[in-house]
């Protein structure tokens, strides 16, 4: 059963249980990778390269750095870099293989039976000399390959909660496999390139009709399927040949999960694999190793309950990969003391706040470090924090304190507390400014010089006071939504937020996932709230027909603002309600948990939220000014007129515009037609009632207008 459907089940009957029948809260998987979205964007795809190869040892353990593998390692861009998806890794930093291309999106020819999703590619690597005798490398160099390894959809908590796990665990028809090659320096046949050739008028073709290739003399193209005048059709135009590759597999995996693996043993959270190479034929200046998963799409009826159901799922988590000589089949510790998560927030219970709001109350009393030896023995380690304020005025250093770290192998997590629970003795100091950063560097490392990595010793965090409260980090790994049961559905959903002094609501940004085919393009109305002890009381403000839209592409927040700004004191509230059973899909931050200041109403009484996580929702106060690249709705002149109509819609404001689409949705969020924006749209075929005209332009909302037909 996949995941997602497994944590439905479990969220449908805890709900049931407490007599909450009427809505539920759900986490789905995601459709989009937003980093390396954003990534693609700043680094367009590359073709693979062959340059200079790379000497011994081969090491990357994916600390440092996020995105991308990095180029001088890897040759390819589909493996996502990142510490957020792991659960416990050796080293702080994975490269994560999943079902979403270097595009960040859903594969293409994604299917419900397992398909080819991520490769992961070495660079070309030396393995003909062993450069430290300057001889050709033998079988007694004692050559080894290891890394390790992990299924998605783990959880921290243990015994693991279904809304605690992160991700999704490959089926059992899943799999991860490893593959040592080389290139053979020939060139072979690889494939066709393809034009486009149109059927003339009058002619029309049957599956099994030939007619002459226009494009390679003296060949045939033999039609698969009945085509017609008119019609265009992919037909080869010449021949490609490219460099001949041997692949050979040498391990590989049948998806799992890691519950499994920790009922063997409970700290189990990583399995480490080692492979010895002594076969001749990988001794040569262009050998290569390369990652390669298997992932399958859940496409089946349970999407009719969860709009947009299909999502990325079946990760693997990859870490400290290392190639070199004089190993063996023992060498399984690295001697190393690492960080193995990202720091915490130095305030409390946010991860960002306006700073004209800061006081001293919000600070944390200590930060939270997870801390590992992952050698074999021992090590005396010391660990310390320091803080700077931008854009380089030295706040703190704390004192150097050193302890021994027993290896994880035996013990677990590093715990003593002035390593993992430091702490936090100073104060931030408000100077009157719009805004501040900060910048929070903790340190953990072994005294001495064998530490044989550096980069996973050091943990960095950003504090940001903007203008915006925020409990999440920006980063979605799953979705938040409230799932309806109800004949006539109403909904309510609600953060909370504390003023230190009176101030007013400038606008809310929100996050809202792309989900497959735009089903969660409904409306909803923008709430803010009072407080009514402890849970949202009086309606401060509401804002109703707004829509789900996406900011740059869907890689930022949108914001949604108020016709005047509304006036807040104390502890306030904001979210929006819902009057349908389309799941509007939030970002939901798993790193985070913010579930004890979120509410959700179905009926008479407000419920709290059970999920941990925080949802992407963030209010803007105080004067308006934007520090961090968010955009909203852009103003286009674009008009829709007349308003009622009786069928057709005239467009004006397109005279400067090239390449708007416009979607057609009913007031249910349903997709009814897509199409280019000429200078009107029909609507005649459609029913009385209340219709959705969505324009964008490259993928960008331009605007949305509400229509009603009579």
């Amino acid at each position: 059963m996949r995941f997602w459907k497994l944590l439905f089940a479990i969220l449908f009957v805890s709900i049931i249980i407490t007599n909450q029948a009427y809505a539920q809260e759900v986490l789905t998987g995601l459709t989009r990778n937003v980093v390396i979205q954003k990534e693609a964007t700043r680094q367009p795809m590359k073709p693979s390269k062959n340059g200079e190869a790379v000497k011994l040892p081969f090491f990357d353990d994916f600390s440092g750095y996020t995105g991308f593998p990095k180029e001088s390692l890897w040759q390819d861009q589909q493996g996502f870099v990142n510490a957020t998806y792991p659960v416990y890794p050796p080293s702080i930093g994975v490269v994560t293989m999943d079902a979403l291309d270097q595009e960040g999106r859903v594969y293409g020819h994604a299917d419900r039976n397992p398909f080819s999703a991520d490769t992961l590619t070495s660079s070309l690597i030396r393995l003909d000399s062993n450069f430290t005798f300057h001889r050709p490398m033998s079988v007694s160099d004692s050559l080894y390959f290891s890394f390790f390894y992990q299924p998605g959809g783990g959880c921290k908590e243990q015994p693991a909660v279904a809304w605690g796990r992160i991700g999704d665990a490959p089926e059992s028809e899943d799999r991860l496999i490893l593959e040592f090659g080389y290139a053979t320096g020939q060139n072979i046949f690889i494939g066709f390139a393809y034009g486009d050739y149109i059927i003339e008028e009058g002619q029309y073709y049957i599956a099994g009709d030939t007619i002459p290739n226009p494009f390679m003399p003296g060949c045939i193209y033999i039609f698969e399927s009945n085509a017609f005048a008119g019609e265009v059709i992919q037909m080869p135009t010449d021949s490609l040949f490219g460099p001949e590759y041997v692949w050979n597999e040498v391990w590989s995996t049948d998806g799992t999960t890691v519950d499994s693996w920790l009922a063997e043993n409970n700290l189990q959270y990583f399995k480490q694999v080692m492979i010895p190479i002594t076969d001749p034929q990988y001794f040569r200046s262009n050998f290569q190793f390369r990652f390669r998963n298997y992932a399958s799409l859940d496409l089946d009826s349970w999407s009719a309950n969860v709009q947009g159901w299909a999502s990325n799922c079946d990760q693997w988590h990859i870490d400290y990969v290392l190639l070199d000589v004089n190993r063996n089949q023992s060498d399984i510790h690295p001697n190393d003391v690492t960080f193995v998560s990202p720091t915490t927030s130095a305030i409390a219970p946010y991860q960002s706040m306006p700073w004209h709001q800061y006081r001293s109350s919000n600070m944390a009393s200590a930060f939270h470090n997870e801390l590992s030896n992952i050698s074999a023995g021992v090590k005396n380690t010391f660990y310390n924090y320091s803080v700077r304020k931008a854009p380089n005025t030295h706040i703190y250093t704390s004192t150097v304190n050193n302890e021994n770290a027993q290896p994880y192998h035996e013990s677990g997590l590093h715990m003593y507390p002035y390593h993992a629970e430091p702490a936090i003795n100073f104060l931030y100091e408000y100077d009157g400014a719009d805004s501040a950063t900060y910048y929070i560097t903790h340190v953990f490392r072994m005294e001495g010089a064998n530490d044989e990595c550096l980069t996973n010793d050091t943990c960095r965090f950003e504090q940001k006071f903007y203008n915006y409260y925020a409990y999440d980090d920006g980063t979605a790994e799953a979705g938040y939504t409230l799932l309806s049961t109800m004949t006539n559905p109403d909904a309510y959903f609600a953060m909370q937020f504390t003023l230190a002094q009176p101030d007013s609501l400038r606008s809310v940004r929100m996050w809202f996932n792309s989900v497959l085919d735009d089903e969660n393009f409904a409306e909803f109305t923008l709430m803010v709230w009072d407080d009514n002890n402890g849970e949202p009381g009086n309606v401060l403000y509401e804002l109703p027909s707004q829509l789900p839209n996406h900011g740059e592409e869907f890689l930022d927040f949108v914001s949604y603002y108020p016709e005047e700004p509304v006036y807040l004191e104390g502890t306030f509230y904001v979210g929006f309600r819902q009057t349908h059973d389309i799941q509007l899909n939030l970002g939901f931050d798993q790193n985070n948990d913010a579930h004890d200041f979120v509410f959700y109403k179905t009926s008479s009484s407000w419920h709290q939220s059970f999920l941990k996580g925080a949802p992407m929702i963030r209010p803007v106060v105080g004067k308006y000014f934007d520090h961090s690249g968010i955009h909203g709705h852009q103003d286009v002149a674009l008009q829709c007129y007349p308003n009622p109509t009786t069928g057709m819609v005239q467009i004006s404001g397109l005279e400067q515009m090239d390449g708007v689409l416009c979607q057609v949705f009913d007031v249910y969020g349903r997709l009814l037609q897509s199409m280019p924006v000429q200078d009107a749209i029909d609507l005649n075929a459609y029913q009385p009632g209340v219709y959705l005209l969505k324009f964008t332009q490259n993928q960008k909302v331009l605007k949305t207008e509400k229509i009603i037909k009579q």
